[in-house]
């Protein structure tokens, strides 16, 4: 944690302000120590990263413990060039900025950017290109500790294990909010929505990512499969996870295509030419396959939906009235098979 980060922070129970007692620094870093509010709360600080997470319901420890399991396996594959690659341009698309330079003259405009879900911090690294600017990235899950080990080095950047529906800053502190497929693996999608803007400025903006609603017969199967795989064991979860890979990848191996001469209705499926494995994907059962070849990826996709408690999908209208109801004019709205993107103003 950097010394200059106690500056921003609030108590999120009580809102007052913080000191730091039993201190162990390195240079600018605080590695070790308490924060103590005025009213006596006291908040760890251990292996640099400040601990904020209250919630101890078994739900909600559940999907946290999904993620810390899943980034505990993966961080190192999610961390190599390619994906970052990946993950860079996937964001550039989905949320309608075309290019990193239109992107980044965005950022060149905000002061404090909150990264509500950053993971294995990723996002963070892509939110840090004005060094003016300061990013807040915080997760509820052990996947900070794997963040701040990659990037806790670049100097405007800080990394808190925090729940994003209880956060340690004052209100209306950020002028640009970001939290990428995050909002979904919460309790109540709404709710944290609406809360988490109350820390947005006016005229700053929000982007945000959700589950999109799918099929029909999709969903009643991932309701079905979610009962038994949010019970099973996180080793148990991992290899069904590879089952559902496994059916993915065989599936793909198909190589053909099937031709829809009308649209469905009922079944949720519309006229045109499909891949049978993503059909199958998109219609009937998660069993994801990277087209590139990586096993591993493909296990941590699919366990990132059947593992957490909490994965929420929503249609588009919801969506809608999330924005309108917290007075939030949308300025871009994307919606694709696997989920809807948005970007609003205060």
């Amino acid at each position: 944690m950097k010394s200059s980060l106690i500056l921003y922070l609030v108590c999120p129970i009580c809102h007052n302000d913080f000191s730091i007692i039993n201190a162990k620094k390195t240079r600018d870093e605080v590695n070790s120590g308490i924060l103590v509010c005025n009213n006596k709360h006291r908040f760890t600080i251990s292996s640099g990263v400040p601990r904020f997470v209250l919630d101890e319901t078994k739900d909600f420890l559940r999907t946290e413990d999904a993620f810390s399991a899943k980034w505990r396996h993966h961080h190192e594959n999610h961390h190599a060039k390619d994906w970052i690659e990946f993950q860079k341009n996937w964001f550039l698309e989905r949320y309608e900025w075309k290019t990193l330079k239109k992107f980044n003259d965005f950022l060149n405009t905000k002061t404090t950017i909150l990264d509500a879900g950053t993971g294995i911090g990723n996002s963070a690294k892509l939110l840090s290109a004005n060094s003016n600017s300061q990013v807040f990235a915080l997760d509820a899950s052990q996947s900070i500790d794997f963040a701040y080990k990659k990037y806790g080095n670049i100097p405007n950047v800080h990394f808190l294990q925090a729940d994003l529906r209880q956060l340690p800053f004052k209100k209306r502190f950020f002028d640009f909010i970001y939290s990428d497929q995050v909002l979904h693996h919460t309790k109540n999608t709404a709710t944290s929505f609406r809360y988490l803007t109350k820390f947005l400025r006016d005229d700053g903006h929000v982007s945000i990512y959700v589950y999109k609603k799918k099929a029909p017969i999709r969903e009643y199967v991932d309701d079905y499969v979610r009962k038994i795989t949010t019970n099973m064991t996180v080793n148990e979860c991992i290899e069904f996870s590879k089952d559902m890979t496994y059916l993915g990848k065989s599936l793909s191996h198909v190589k053909r295509k099937i031709k829809i001469p009308r649209d469905i209705p009922i079944l949720g499926v519309k006229a045109g030419t499909y891949d049978v494995q993503r059909f199958v994907y998109w219609t009937f059962l998660k069993c994801f396959w990277d087209e590139s070849g990586n096993f591993e990826r493909s296990v941590g996709v699919n366990f990132d939906w059947y593992s957490p408690k909490f994965a929420y999908r929503h249609t588009p209208n919801e969506v809608r009235k999330w924005f309108k109801e917290s007075k939030i004019k949308i300025i871009t709205f994307k919606e694709v098979e696997s989920g809807i993107s948005v970007t609003g103003q205060k």
